[in-house]
């Protein structure tokens, strides 16, 4: 009988996989299995960082590209933390008077006057800052980047004295917060990660991805987990293969190298036949690289990938 796994989300959160068994007309359905979805975590070395670095009431900026992880990791921080049995709040881009709201709810802290009524958003900015100035909490900001300035500038004041907050962003303004906290950039994963996230991809949608295949969309992903789960749900639906849209810098040196190699053959080639013209085309070709070479190699070594 055909197998069928479907993927549900509880109220309290949870998430599961309901498998079961299909009769070939779909009439009949006979449940096999009922398991959790915990999903890996494949950056535990800089969640340790993280942690330890927030504990130590220092702030952290988290870089990435888009879909690399950084709101699974910034979540995984949160859980640890909160585990440790401090109090954490998570802030997402919204208005500015709704994501105070919102971390004002998260840390216990009141959002209505003594007569009932909503506070403003200095209030609430003001009620925060004493509440933290108070109490041990940790702020985490997931897509930063996307926060209104004045909700940055007040995060700013919270990093001046002395609030431990963990920002999360994709290529954030070289400006403001961004400018005075250090930073992780974080590296693609590993091919192996890659490649686990893939097949468990694949086992949820019910099919089955040979090596080759597996191979063949992971040059597509370049390390980006996101993309991971993306393309094997396009080879589900068995669409068209599309070119890479990850940001995944690609290495030119060899091409160099090779380009040279060649070109110093060519001269050679003509020294050999004792033609002036090979000769002289290779020579300028070799030197006309090696120029570029230089010149690349001398460009700023700064990443687009970390901001604008």
């Amino acid at each position: 009988m055909p197998i069928e796994r479907r993927r549900r989300k509880l109220k309290s959160g949870e998430e599961r996989v309901y498998t079961y068994a299909v009769s070939p007309d779909g009439a009949e359905r006979q449940s096999l299995s009922i398991g959790s979805v915990s999903p890996t975590l494949y950056r535990p070395r800089e969640k340790r960082r993280i942690v330890a670095a927030l504990k130590a009431d220092s702030s952290l900026l988290v870089v990435g590209e888009s879909g690399c992880g950084k709101s699974f990791l910034g979540e995984a921080v949160a859980a640890e933390l909160e585990q440790l049995g401090y109090l954490v709040a998570i802030a997402s881009p919204a208005t500015v008077k709704q994501t105070l709201q919102s971390v004002a709810e998260q840390l216990g802290v009141e959002t209505c006057s003594l007569e009932g009524k909503s506070l403003t958003t200095s209030e609430l900015q003001s009620a925060i800052a004493d509440f933290l100035s108070e109490h041990t909490a940790f702020l985490v900001c997931d897509n930063a980047h996307r926060l209104p300035v004045s909700l940055r500038c007040w995060l700013e004041e919270l990093h001046a004295a002395g609030q431990p907050l963990l920002l999360l962003a994709t290529f954030p303004p070289a400006r403001d917060i961004f400018l005075k906290l250090p930073r992780i950039e974080l590296e693609p994963l590993p091919s192996k990660a890659i490649r686990e996230i893939m097949v468990a991809a694949a086992q949820e949608l019910g099919i089955t991805l040979h090596p080759a295949q597996l191979a063949s969309l992971q040059q597509r992903v370049g390390g980006n987990p996101m993309l991971a789960r993306r393309v094997v749900k396009e080879e589900y639906l068995g669409l068209d293969d599309t070119s890479p849209d990850h940001t995944e810098w690609i290495d030119g040196t060899p091409f160099l190298i090779a380009g040279l190699m060649v070109f110093t053959v060519v001269r050679l080639i003509g020294l050999g036949v004792n033609s002036t013209t090979l000769y002289l085309i290779g020579g300028i070709l070799t030197v006309a690289v090696g120029i570029f070479r230089l010149m690349l190699y001398s460009l700023p070594r700064k990443s687009g990938k970390l901001g604008q």
